[in-house]
């Protein structure tokens, strides 16, 4: 059975010995991400017990819990100036010759504002991170923004850029087993409107960003 709740109520579960309580597995959506808890159906209700459903909401936080413009594959999220989608995910293997290998994460960022802009001077640039299957996260690191994530290319109103960004291992550890074992789960993208200021540009005065203005991609998901 699986459901998905816009609204969790947090309830302990107290049976009296007359009642009868059938013990089930029930998926909820909990941050974007299906997790299977223990639940009593007793009454014609499903409840499940309080410790086992904070620690599931604590879970779907994670390190990377930011407030953010979240969706799925092939789904594009806009944050009032930037529009994003990622469009695939691929795994490069270990060749055995020392180059790099791992994830490739194809995105797609269009300029929805009303002026030219560069994702550099409007704060999306550094901390760009995918968040693994087992909890742990990798960087695209420096290499990767000055080679691939092409933040300070110009873009006029509507136009966008295409960019495969490479989250890359190198020396045989983790192993192609291990790495394939591990897949990503999300792409995060953090918008960081405090570096302008502390920066002295007055750009981010002119953009127009909603509340929450990062990005969160559930990998796991398609639209």
């Amino acid at each position: 059975m699986t459901r998905t709740f816009s609204t969790l109520l947090l309830t302990t579960l107290s049976l009296t010995a007359g009642s009868t309580a059938a013990a089930q597995k029930t998926t909820l959506t909990i941050g974007g991400q299906p997790t299977t808890l223990d639940t009593v159906k007793v009454g014609g209700r499903t409840y499940v017990a309080l410790d086992q459903l904070q620690k599931a909401l604590t879970a779907a936080g994670g390190s990377n819990q930011l407030g953010a413009a979240e969706g799925c594959l092939n789904e594009w999220l806009f944050n009032g100036t930037w529009r994003l989608r990622v469009t695939a995910v691929k795994y490069i293997p270990d060749a055995g010759n020392g180059n790099s290998y791992g994830w490739i994460v194809t995105t797609e960022f269009r300029n929805g504002g009303k002026q030219l802009l560069n994702l550099a001077n409007t704060g999306i640039e550094k901390g760009v991170s995918l968040a693994l299957k087992d909890g742990s996260t990798k960087d695209l690191g420096l290499s990767g923004i000055a080679s691939a994530f092409r933040t300070g290319t110009d873009l006029p109103p509507g136009a966008g850029l295409v960019m495969d960004l490479p989250f890359s291992w190198q020396g045989g550890a983790p192993t192609n087993a291990q790495l394939q074992a591990n897949p990503p789960v999300k792409l995060i993208v953090p918008v960081d409107i405090g570096a302008l200021r502390r920066g002295g540009s007055t750009l981010y005065k002119t953009v127009n960003y909603v509340k929450a203005p990062s990005f969160r991609v559930n990998l796991t998901c398609r639209k």
